[in-house]
């Protein structure tokens, strides 16, 4: 009897094991795939006149900023069943690789890993009432300028802190270590 439960548990074990290593290797396809998404800030700025970062880049209903758009929010203009061709630069075409993906992926990953103790808000940056009677930040000065980028986005320069106190400083905002490190 024990050595039946033994053989049991140990089958058991091992079909887990397997399940486990094909549901990652799928995933990990998914995920490098999804990085070979071309994609062009450029493009879609110029030809496509999205002018806002927030056509793309939306917030949540709680404020919180939901990063990359989703495949369903890419096919609200590159329509599954549009034209895959087209001559008009200004209309966007159908996407075959969207055909890989429900509406609800967002294959591509963000940037940032592990921001540890600091807590940035981006509708905050955005939304501030700057000095001169303006209301928003631009991307630019975190993002680089899209305009001209063709690739995936990253953050600007290798020391964040620095940028991050310099744009307090220019902007007059808060620079309180409390304002963006959590005490925990």
């Amino acid at each position: 009897m024990e050595r039946s439960l033994v053989i049991f548990t140990v089958n058991i074990f091992i079909f887990s094991l397997l399940v486990l290593f094909a549901v990652s290797c799928t995933v990990s396809s998914k995920e490098k795939e999804g990085l070979n998404i071309p994609f062009s800030h450029k493009t879609h700025v110029e030809n496509y006149n999205i002018d806002k970062c927030e056509t793309c880049h939306t917030y949540s209903v709680h404020g919180l900023f939901q990063g990359t758009p989703t495949i369903g929010e890419c096919t609200a203009c590159h329509e599954r069943d549009g034209k895959l061709t087209t001559t008009d630069r200004t209309m966007p075409r159908k996407k075959s690789i969207f055909d890989n993906y429900t509406d609800k992926d967002k294959p591509w990953k963000s940037r940032p890993k592990d921001q540890g103790n600091v807590y940035y808000s981006h509708k905050v940056a955005l939304s501030t009432t700057l000095d001169d009677g303006s209301t928003k930040l631009r991307c630019a000065p975190c993002h680089e300028d899209k305009v001209k980028s063709t690739g995936l986005p990253t953050l600007s320069g290798g020391k964040l802190m620095d940028q991050c106190i310099d744009c307090h400083t220019t902007y007059k905002m808060d620079n309180e270590c409390s304002v963006c490190h959590s005490r925990r």
